[in-house]
């Protein structure tokens, strides 16, 4: 029996370690991280377009807190998703945010197209609970 007592307890923690490992994979991205590290500068610290280099850019940037109400109160996740992605030209074509989805692609942290899909999502949900009630 002394023989199965430390198996088992190996056993047990190689399964936490595993399962401890899928939870982080579910979820590696920060939505308020990534927006402090990549979009503040522009859309400023609590997102209502005043950010730092605001005003050197050709466009002012969007209050992202107003998003739902300049949509009657629903927050238009698709096309913010759309808006951030920036493959589709939309708000990227006569303004100076980046395509974020090659961005993000070309990141060690979001390697390749369907991780870049997955931390824009979770940027977007971070978007939304931002909006003004």
């Amino acid at each position: 029996m002394r023989i199965w007592i430390p198996m088992t307890v190996a056993i047990a923690t190689a399964a936490a370690a595993i399962v401890n490992l899928g939870a982080q994979a579910q979820q590696p991205y920060s939505g308020s991280g990534d927006y402090q590290a990549y979009c503040s500068a522009c859309h400023g610290v609590e997102a209502r377009g005043d950010g730092s280099i605001a005003k050197s850019l050709k466009k002012k940037p969007a209050d992202l807190t107003q998003l739902a109400r300049r949509n009657n109160g629903v927050f238009p996740q698709e096309k913010v998703v759309k808006t951030v992605d920036g493959r589709q030209g939309s708000a990227h074509s006569d303004s100076d945010m980046p395509v974020w989805s090659d961005v993000f692609a070309k990141s060690s942290e979001s390697p390749g197209a369907d991780n870049a899909a997955a931390r824009i999502k979770v940027l977007v949900e971070y978007l939304q609970t931002l909006q003004v009630k």
